[in-house]
């Protein structure tokens, strides 16, 4: 939970510490901004990491289904799609090369548009409305 570390910083500003500075407030307000701001931008983060990772996992779900589970059929799928790149023409390949960035962009907002409300939900969930740690 933001706000609930025990930091030397923190030890320093406490109201039984009788060498803090009489200043009135225990916490610095910018202080917990830069926390719950800090906390969103890694949450974010791994939120942007994993959906990337699920999306480039996909191919590989793909083609070890369409090969029964078998790395030897996995690798022969491969093999031919790579033959078959290798003997393309350059405008197909910049052209399959094209609908491939396509279809990763799509696959990858598709991903990010369905886990999105969890996300939103464990952001809220984290900073209720009304929420002071001053």
């Amino acid at each position: 939970m933001p706000g609930q570390s025990d930091t030397l910083f923190d030890q320093y500003l406490a109201l039984d510490n009788p060498y803090r500075r009489k200043t009135g407030k225990a916490r610095l307000p910018w202080r917990t901004y830069f926390e719950h701001a800090c906390e969103i931008a890694l949450l974010a983060g791994g939120f942007v990491f994993s959906t990337v990772m699920i999306t480039l996992g996909l191919p590989l779900f793909f083609f070890l289904a369409i090969s029964g589970w078998d790395l030897g059929g996995l690798f022969a799928h491969l093999d031919n799609l790579s033959s078959r790149y290798l003997e393309a023409d350059a405008v197909r390949r910049l052209t399959f090369s094209s609908d491939l960035k396509w279809v990763f962009f799509t696959a990858t907002a598709l991903i990010a548009a369905i886990r999105f409300p969890a996300f939103f939900k464990q952001i809220t969930s984290n900073f209720p409305v009304g929420d002071s740690d001053e």
